[in-house]
């Protein structure tokens, strides 16, 4: 069977563990522990936190954040789906790609450097693009991450968290 071509649907919700609970009441669906994750600005003023769970279930996954007045992840109630993940074999690629068809990012992951953003020399692990003309975010997200994103998801351990 050939893998979907997203692992992700990204929704915002207002209060994190209530989504999680009635979605486990719903739809019989299993989350792991809720982790903080850390994002630069798309200005590039500074860096962010937001605290984020996918299901068990899949894949496609689903991933809940906790909505940030604000931010990129700011309104919850803006519609239900706020981004599709994908894996990425080629983050540097990627990125030079949507800057050439000025695609803007609105969030990005500290790059693999340790330093936040689009910076010239450095590759984010992850990118969430601005709306396209219908109103779809992309999430592209580093497949070499992809061994400790599904070990989050099975043991609700998040590599790298402290």
């Amino acid at each position: 069977m050939k893998d979907s071509p997203y692992f992700h649907i990204g929704v915002l919700v207002p209060d994190l563990e209530r989504a999680m609970a009635e979605f486990t009441r719903q739809h019989g669906l299993a989350f792991p522990k809720p982790a903080a994750i850390t994002f630069a600005k798309a200005d590039g003023s500074g860096e962010e936190s937001i605290r984020v769970v996918y299901t068990k279930n899949g894949p496609p996954y689903y991933e809940f954040i906790e909505a940030l007045p604000g931010s990129v992840f700011g309104d919850a109630s803006g519609g239900p789906v706020h981004h599709v993940g994908v894996w990425e074999d080629d983050m540097a690629g990627r990125v030079k790609l949507l800057r050439e068809n000025d695609v803007a990012v609105m969030a990005s992951g500290l790059g693999l450097s340790g330093r936040p953003g689009l910076m010239e020399d450095a590759v984010p692990h992850w990118v969430i693009t601005e709306p396209n003309a219908f109103g779809v975010r992309y999430e592209y997200f580093d497949a070499a991450l992809r061994p400790g994103i599904e070990m989050w998801i099975e043991t609700g351990e998040f590599p790298g968290a402290g």
